[in-house]
């Protein structure tokens, strides 16, 4: 019985201890933050956050980091550098995030007027057989576009800087992507993807990029997709 006596109590002395230390551990303070490159003119960027290099070193033009995880207790200081010329500083602002929550900081514009965009992700999954995209305009010449996906227009009137909240469209296998400003129906302002893949319960960022002075050329409008989940 001595035995027990003595087994008994570091037992509960043990149940005690680990209580207290998956109280001190809380929940978690984080939100899950992509950092994308829509800066024309850069051929790749790095972001510190807080003064401490975060990400992946190099994210090139239209590319992005992923998911990455920040602290969502209090405003964050991001600082956007090119790589080239090495640590030149790009653009900066310092968002709050909210704990659980997802979104994209989108650096926009040109290289010689950037510009940071903070966008809330609404990672819900869309209905049985369906996708979910939105749209931001990250080009530099003040349009007002419309986006639309097959026939459908799905948003109007969206300026630079803005971005469209999700809309779910049925998963295809190759559907026509159209970003256009109806004021200016010149091919020169188009921006499209003759077939795009939505894959069912996928959700999609459409990114407009680029100026239409430029052409065709690498810094001409250019649509990418990128997937948030």
């Amino acid at each position: 019985m001595k035995n027990l006596f003595f087994v008994i109590p570091a037992v509960a002395l043990a149940l005690i201890f680990a209580g207290c230390s998956k109280k001190n551990n809380g929940p978690s303070t984080t939100a899950s933050v992509m950092l994308v490159n829509g800066c024309n003119g850069t051929t790749g960027i790095y972001a510190k956050v807080n003064n401490v290099n975060v990400g992946p070193s190099n994210i090139a033009y239209s590319g992005n980091s992923g998911y990455l995880t920040m602290n969502a207790t209090t405003a964050q200081a991001i600082n956007f550098y090119l790589v080239s010329p090495a640590g030149t500083p790009l653009t900066a602002g310092s968002p709050t995030f909210t704990t659980g929550d997802h979104y994209s900081v989108f650096v926009g514009g040109i290289v010689t007027g950037p510009d940071f965009v903070v966008a809330t992700d609404d990672l819900t999954a869309p209905s049985s057989g369906n996708a979910k995209v939105r749209f931001i305009n990250l080009g530099s010449d003040n349009l007002n576009e419309s986006f639309s996906i097959g026939a459908a227009t799905l948003d109007s009137n969206i300026g630079y800087g803005q971005y469209t909240s999700y809309s779910e469209i049925a998963a295809t296998s190759g559907v026509g992507v159209l970003v256009q400003d109806p004021a200016h129906p010149q091919s020169a302002y188009l921006a499209q993807l003759i077939s795009q893949a939505f894959s069912a319960g996928k959700i999609y960022t459409i990114m407009l990029t680029g100026t239409y002075t430029a052409g065709s050329g690498g810094s001409g409008l250019k649509l990418t997709v990128i997937g948030n989940n």
